[in-house]
């Protein structure tokens, strides 16, 4: 009998089955890191003998110096981000008063070719993203996705050494970066949704022949946003694409408390990242606290006749995390380099 021949994969082929493989272990790491919190917090403990024991009982393990730097360098991030922006301001809060002051004025006037007309300041963009994004989400138009993140410097003070021993013990490959990453949808990522479906609904092949649903697809999947003219800044219009920047946002929730979040669902909500956890592992591990920064938010939208063409965006993200094992505290940081796009509508 003939020896069955290897079908040999395109390059396009390999990497998308190297992002299902990683889609699929994510929820594994999920477990792992939470375990090896847990086993690392207690070594941690033992170390300290009573010395950080405070009266109820519980260790705080605090940042090193490696994480005091991370911060110094995220706030400086920031701060140069609304400098290039608007020039006067230093702090988020600033920048996001002086663009609804100035978002109509910094507008850049329409050329003839723009067959939407009137959309040429901030507030009637915000209006035309949004009739364009809910007449896309109503009509279930089909698109092409992709996602393409980093994430790194995930510290969490003296316990990242000894997490990240814990984790190589598993995969001597990984690390905080990569485990923590894949929660928050580390890599390249592409998918084709069918008109009539989502990210949140559709099936996507795996290696053993079966199908899964695209991780964290819900936060991924088109949305109809809600933007107001206080949200844009530095708005360019050039015919039928705009182009602008998004008010910095300070710990994004599901309710559009920001600009971002009124934008889009690709944010990181404490109540779901608890969830998750405790769904693999139980009540093992918690999370108390999540302070994330959300800035240098750009987003480009091709729109023609009121329909939606293309939609992209990039963004960078600076997170603190408060997580408790047991008795013990530890607060960690971490930063998140991101871009999506949404292209080939069919309507």
């Amino acid at each position: 009998m003939a020896k069955k021949e290897k079908i040999q994969l395109t390059p396009e082929e390999l990497a998308a089955k190297k992002i299902r493989r990683s889609n699929g272990w994510t929820r594994f790491w999920a477990v792992v890191v939470a375990l090896a919190l847990t086993a690392g917090v207690f070594s941690i403990a033992r170390s300290q003998g009573t010395k950080g024991v405070d009266k109820q009982g519980e260790v705080t393990t605090s940042a090193d110096s490696a994480n005091t730097n991370s911060n110094t360098n995220t706030n400086a991030n920031t701060n140069t981000n609304s400098n290039t922006n608007t020039g006067t301001n230093t702090d988020s809060n600033s920048n996001s008063n002086a663009n609804s002051n100035s978002s109509s004025s910094d507008a850049t006037p329409s050329p003839s070719g723009n067959s939407s007309g009137t959309a040429t300041d901030a507030a009637s963009v915000a209006n035309l993203i949004n009739s364009a994004t809910a007449a896309a989400v109503n009509a279930k138009a089909g698109y092409d996705w992709e996602r393409h993140c980093t994430v790194d410097n995930i510290d969490v003070g003296g316990a990242t050494n000894i997490l990240n021993k814990i984790i190589q013990g598993v995969d001597e490959n990984a690390d905080l970066n990569s485990v923590v990453g894949g929660f928050l949808g580390r890599g390249d990522k592409k998918e084709t949704v069918p008109k009539g479906m989502t990210l949140d609904t559709i099936d996507v092949p795996k290696d053993d022949g079966g199908t899964e649903k695209v991780y964290h697809g819900s936060s991924y999947t088109l949305k109809a946003s809600n933007l107001s003219a206080g949200d844009i800044q530095n708005l360019q219009v050039n015919g039928d694409t705009y182009e602008f920047d998004l008010a910095d946002s300070q710990n994004p929730d599901r309710s559009g408390n920001t600009a971002f979040s009124r934008f889009s669902n690709d944010i990181v909500v404490v109540d779901e990242v608890n969830s998750e956890i405790q769904e693999q592992v139980g009540s093992a591990v918690q999370v108390n606290s999540l302070d994330a920064s959300y800035h240098n938010i750009h987003v480009k939208a091709v729109i023609k006749d009121g329909q939606l063409q293309e939609l992209s965006y990039s963004m960078k993200a600076d997170a603190k995390l408060g997580l408790k094992a047991a008795v013990v505290t530890i607060n960690g940081s971490g930063n998140l380099d991101a871009n999506a796009k949404y292209s080939n509508f069919v309507y």
